[in-house]
């Protein structure tokens, strides 16, 4: 006699059953962004999963309008994010990637006018109003009144349709002045980018190198920070956030946080500005001597592994760092410094060398018999 097949139900399967009841009430909205990832892709449709119980569908109109480089620029399990269009009560999701990338576009366009930063877009079309630029996979509009009057001697006056097209391909220069993703208008100044940037340079060259300026902490990113002193943003690079290393600019500072900053940098010509905090406090490599000398035994904390050896930060003085170079870890041979250390090792190391001209300290491990002492 043949057995049945085995049949889940929710009454004995109960995490199915639990499974079943997410998924149905959880319903993405028109107009939601989504995380996921492509299922498929040909021709005809391209499958998304988003994690629910079908694969969302993206709409067939825009598969039909991508061209064949669009399509082949998509693979089966590259993560993507979608817009959603129309979510049936069947289940069927219909969505768009193109739509969900100009929602990013918007996001940074509405982060440029607020910021007021200049972008510099190439003119790709035009009418008899002004010229049309792309952001991304937006179209914005340069009006012909906030283009630089430069740009007038090159008007075909006798075709005012087509008055703008000598600057067809032409680079520009523009801030943007409007936002508005509901009625599809984004709109640019030429104009707004030139006033901007003759007021930077008048705050540029109203600093000076050496002087110390309060400014605002206007952005965190993982190579520094941006301040914002007397309107123009200036990059605090990690390596002048502090005299130790530092791995993360939040450990020293927040965005929104007013700080004093040293100008270390002022370049006119490329309109930068380079900034220091750790210039505020004195330089710990002019007393290095009162902390080592050749000879000492001293304890340190392993802050980085390369290939060639291992940098360890004086306990006392973490600010200070040297070299404990691959020779100088064991009598035995060693093939990288891993083998021997790991970062956040704590260590006696002997100091064989101090050249504070350089800013260099060289340790060894193996003349301190320095096993690792303790994990911090």
């Amino acid at each position: 006699m043949e057995s049945s097949p085995h049949v889940f139900d929710t009454d004995s399967n109960p995490m199915g059953s639990l499974l079943d009841e997410y998924m149905e009430t959880r319903r993405w909205r028109r107009g939601e962004i989504v995380d996921g990832v492509i299922a498929s892709v040909n021709p005809r449709s391209i499958l998304i999963d988003i994690g629910g119980k079908s694969d969302a569908v993206v709409h067939p109109r825009e598969v039909e309008r991508m061209s064949d480089q669009d399509l082949e620029s998509l693979k089966p399990g590259q993560d993507v994010s979608v817009y959603v269009i129309e979510n049936d009560s069947d289940g069927t999701m219909l969505v768009s990637l193109a739509r969900a990338a100009q929602q990013s576009d918007w996001e940074q366009a509405q982060e440029l006018m607020e910021s007021g930063e200049a972008v510099d877009l190439t003119v790709v079309d035009t009418n008899k109003g002004g010229v049309i630029v792309r952001l991304g996979e937006l179209r914005g509009f340069v009006p012909g009144s906030q283009l630089m009057p430069t740009w007038r001697r090159f008007q075909d006056t006798a075709n005012p349709d087509r008055r703008w097209r000598a600057l067809m391909g032409k680079g520009l220069k523009l801030t943007v002045i409007e936002v508005t993703s509901e009625r599809n208008r984004l709109i640019f100044s030429e104009r707004g980018a030139y006033q901007r940037r003759a007021t930077k340079s008048k705050i540029l060259e109203s600093l000076e190198i050496g002087s110390v300026q309060k400014g605002i902490v206007s952005n965190i990113v993982p190579f520094g920070a941006f301040v914002n002193v007397n309107g123009v943003d200036g990059l605090l690079h990690v390596s002048e956030l502090s005299w130790k290393r530092v791995n993360d600019p939040q450990e020293v500072v927040q965005a929104g946080q007013t700080i004093d900053v040293y100008i270390l940098d002022i370049d006119l010509e490329k309109e930068r500005l380079g900034l220091s905090l750790k210039r505020l406090a004195p330089d710990p490599w002019t007393t290095v001597d009162e902390v080592c000398s050749v000879g000492d035994i001293v304890d340190v904390n392993i802050v980085n592994i390369t290939s060639f050896g291992a940098f360890a930060a004086i306990v006392e003085r973490p600010e200070l760092e040297g070299l404990i170079h691959i020779s100088e870890l064991s009598d035995d041979p060693v093939n990288h410094p891993d083998e021997v250390l790991s970062v956040g090792d704590h260590c006696q190391v002997r100091v064989i060398s101090v050249k504070s001209d350089q800013r260099r300290i060289a340790f060894s491990l193996k003349s301190a018999d320095g096993t690792p002492l303790a994990r911090n």
